[in-house]
């Protein structure tokens, strides 16, 4: 005997499950719900088998071929236009030459087909009907049969009042090829509707074979899920691919599970997936191939497709993820939710349950997804953040799209353009870094390769070898986060407009391409390290800082920097004592204490931010590291201005009239800020303006030049901080929805007591004994707040008060 499988259906109940692929080849237990189906009649010895296709037909010819490597032959038979169920099996006429069996393939079942064949042949039927008795019909075609089994009449889904049975048809026919004869080639027909209504008005002999057995049609997504949770109970009789790792838990080749992982019954995971420490996975959970399960993430009574990411502290409920879904950290996905292919969900978002999202998704941190996403497609938000382009390794920053983005990028640049590419220490960073070198490569840009260097060096090389621009790419192992900061030729942070291009060039993908001899060479920097000490150290009163006889704690995890900055400290003969506990400030303040040592400092792994302490053990970061960085440029360069953000302290202030200098207040952008020291420094050249402006972003270059004006003034950092006036300041965060931001913004300008209003950049209210800042975030769905006044009682009930506010205003919606 031989078989048709149909297999044309597009699932549209299904979706977004059924978006890419054909409902035949939804993945049950890692394997298509079809290949179940190929098993079943195997064992039931038919082995030449007809396929009727419609949707997506290639999808499942590349999987099965000609079936030699599942046991059997198979033949394709594809319809250009719909045609029902029996219109797509006359298709296949030529191949049915005798009795023959038709059987969905896209419904779950272990039935005896051999018992139904015995059957029919024994009642002599031009069709058997295959049968199945459920408890609650309403989805399924009912067939009512006489006391000898013949059948006697049809209702497709009936009401409950119209239930005259609880036999209802499960697809699986038994013909004979007389059928043929009863509708033409490229008829729209089908078998339910239009076949076997004529059959029961001629009275040919038609018989339903109720089946004893499971069978489960996954018509929607709660049926798909229970017919995963029905094979893991042990009520189905279908061979599941994997290894039985013990009772209830079954494992495919190639996994990695950690021991302090967590694993309940009955659970499966496909091959090549990864689970991290304290995950906890089940009951009732089924991972497909090459999943990713980081450290304290659970997931249960949930279906997870192939190459899916499932980041830390996520939670997954009773949901359906398809194909290379990404949720990052502490996301949270709820009950019959069902996510589709290729979709980002980004830290902190909820997903409530029963929705269902879309192929090729972005959602924003922080979002509660309250209604289905169909239409919203990629690049809801800017690629760019705060600081250039950040997200997890792998996850929603991938080579490919580090590829594509040095394309986007070179795209706009004059052919004959040099771009440096830099990173940090790692082999990810690297990875990326290699990644942009490709895009930028087959645009026809030359690349300059800085190596492997902190951020802060990467500005200051970017204008010493005068390229056109630079890519830094850094990597934290502890977030496993990626960053990708884009510099002009100063060095700094590239603009708004820029960013905008940017994207532009990287949405639309209209890159020009060049031919073999347009291609450039990368060259490789070997000599940036030395040249940078070099310039550092030049800067400096070598001759004074030695005859002070300094002694220096440092806290520096990057072994680079540590280098550099013991490599300095030799030639300006000070002291180091190494401190390891490199996120232990208090630890660090102690040491210095203990072994009587002038300074204390700690530097991050890019070189842009510093800690640094004093002799006496006091702490200084943040605005005081402001102010302290400040004063050192005003003391000791011909600096006359000083500029600031607008989120600045007003300690700045009294800083610049301290030294008899000019207050400007900016944007926070570098370039903002540069551009109104060019605008109004006039003794220094471009080159030195935006030299010394570079050395107050870099680390190194701050804490050295804090102790040259230690040695020049002849002071300990305790007696020069003395000179800095203290200011009471709050940063405080808020909720606020990505469509209220502008109007929070327009209400606090409209409705305020302040007595003057700031529109450089937010909106700053201004009072007589202080001040408060509302900045909308690029990043996430929140606005940050900046606050100072004299008096503390007075900050808190301006902060206050804000906030209560804005929370106002965003419960209005």
């Amino acid at each position: 005997m031989k078989a048709i499988i149909m297999a044309g259906g597009e699932g549209t109940r299904l979706r977004p499950l059924t978006c890419n692929i054909p409902k035949p080849m939804m993945p049950i237990m890692d394997k298509p719900v079809m290949e179940y189906t190929v098993d079943l009649l195997k064992k039931n010895g038919i082995t030449d088998i007809g396929v009727t296709l419609q949707y997506l037909p290639d999808e499942i010819i590349n999987y099965f071929g000609d079936g030699r490597e599942f046991g059997v032959n198979i033949r394709y038979f594809i319809e250009k236009n719909p045609l029902g169920t029996a219109g797509s099996v006359k298709n296949a006429e030529g191949f049915l030459n005798d009795s023959f069996i038709v059987i969905s393939g896209d419904a779950l079942t272990d039935i005896d087909l051999s018992k139904a064949i015995a059957y029919h042949k024994k009642k002599g039927s031009i069709s058997t009907l295959v049968l199945k008795e459920v408890p609650v019909p309403l989805e399924f075609g009912v067939v009512v049969t006489d006391n000898d089994g013949k059948v006697t009449g049809f209702l497709e889904k009936p009401s409950w009042s119209e239930v005259f049975s609880d036999k209802v048809n499960t697809g699986i026919y038994i013909l004979e090829p007389e059928i043929f004869s009863y509708y033409k080639e490229n008829q729209k027909f089908d078998f339910s509707n239009d076949l076997f209504p004529i059959l029961l008005s001629e009275k040919r002999p038609m018989y339903g074979y109720v089946a004893e057995g499971y069978w489960c049609d996954i018509g929607n997504i709660e049926q798909f899920i229970r017919c995963h949770f029905d094979i893991l109970k042990g009520l189905v009789d279908v061979a599941i691919k994997g290894e039985k790792y013990r009772d209830g838990i079954w494992i495919g080749e190639n996994c990695e599970i950690s021991k302090e992982a967590k694993l309940s019954t009955p659970v499966y995971i496909g091959s090549g997936t990864k689970i991290y420490d304290k995950a906890e996975i089940g009951p009732y959970s089924i991972l497909g191939k090459n999943n990713i399960i980081s450290n304290c993430a659970t997931i249960k009574r949930s279906v997870i497709f192939d190459n899916c990411y499932i980041g830390d502290n996520t939670e997954v409920r009773g949901a359906v993820l398809c194909k290379k879904v990404k949720l990052e950290s502490k996301v949270s996905v709820f009950e019959e939710a069902a996510i589709g292919d290729d979709t980002l969900i980004r830290e902190r978002a909820i997903v409530k349950p029963g929705i269902k999202i879309w192929p090729n998704k972005i959602i924003d941190s922080s979002t509660i997804v309250k209604s289905n996403i169909i239409w919203r497609g990629k690049f809801s938000r800017s690629l760019f953040g705060r600081q250039g382009i950040s997200g997890e390794v792998n996850v929603d920053i991938n080579p490919e799209f580090v590829s594509k983005l040095g394309s986007a990028y070179g795209s706009l640049l004059k052919s004959d353009s040099k771009v440096a590419i830099s990173c940090s220490d790692s082999g990810a960073a690297q990875m990326f870094k290699y990644s942009l070198a490709t895009g930028l490569l087959s645009i026809g840009i030359g690349v300059l390769d800085l190596g492997r260097i902190p951020r802060a060096l990467a500005r200051q090389s970017t204008l010493f070898f005068g390229v056109h621009g630079s890519i830094h790419v850094s990597v934290n192992d502890d977030t496993q986060k990626v960053s990708i900061v884009f510099m002009d030729s100063n060095g700094l942070d590239i603009d708004k407009g820029l960013e905008r291009k940017i994207e532009n060039s990287f949405i639309r993908e209209d890159f020009r391409r060049v031919k073999i001899d347009s291609f450039k060479k990368i060259d490789h920097m070997r000599d940036g390290l030395e040249y940078y000490v070099r310039q550092v150290v030049n800067q400096l009163g070598v001759r004074n800082i030695r005859s002070q006889k300094y002694k220096v704690v440092l806290s520096i995890r990057n072994p680079m920097i540590l280098n550099i900055v013991e490599t300095i400290f030799g030639e300006l003969k000070i002291g180091v004592k190494i401190y390891g506990e490199f996120n232990d400030v208090i630890g660090l303040r102690k040491e210095v204490i203990e072994n009587n040592a002038n300074l204390g400092i700690k530097i991050d792994d890019e070189c842009e931010e510093s800690i640094i302490i004093d002799e006496k053990g006091d702490i200084i970061r943040d605005d005081l590291y402001d102010a302290l960085n400040a004063l050192i440029m005003l003391k000791t360069t011909n600096i006359r201005t000083l500029v600031v953000p607008v989120t600045a302290s007003s300690t700045m202030e009294q800083i610049a009239e301290m030294c008899g200098c000019k207050f400007i207040r900016t944007k926070t952008s570098q370039r903002s800020i540069l551009d109104a020291y060019l605008k109004n420094e006039k003794v220094l050249s471009r080159r030195e303006m935006v030299n010394s402006y570079l050395m107050t972003i870099d680390a190194i270059s701050v804490c050295m030049l804090t102790i040259n004006l230690m040695a020049a003034s002849n002071l300990p950092l305790s007696r020069i901080l003395a000179q800095i006036p203290k200011y009471y300041i709050a940063k405080k965060e808020v909720k606020c929805p990505w469509n209220m931001k502008g109007k929070v913004m327009r209400n606090l300008i409209e409705e305020n007591d302040s007595n003057s209003v700031d529109l450089i950049e937010g909106v700053k209210l201004n009072f007589d004994d202080g001040w408060v800042l509302v900045l909308p975030d690029a990043e996430e769905p929140l606005c940050r707040l900046y606050a100072e006044s004299r008096d503390s009682i007075e900050l808190d009930k301006l902060t206050n008060e804000l906030l209560k506010r804005i929370e106002t205003i965003t419960l209005e919606e």
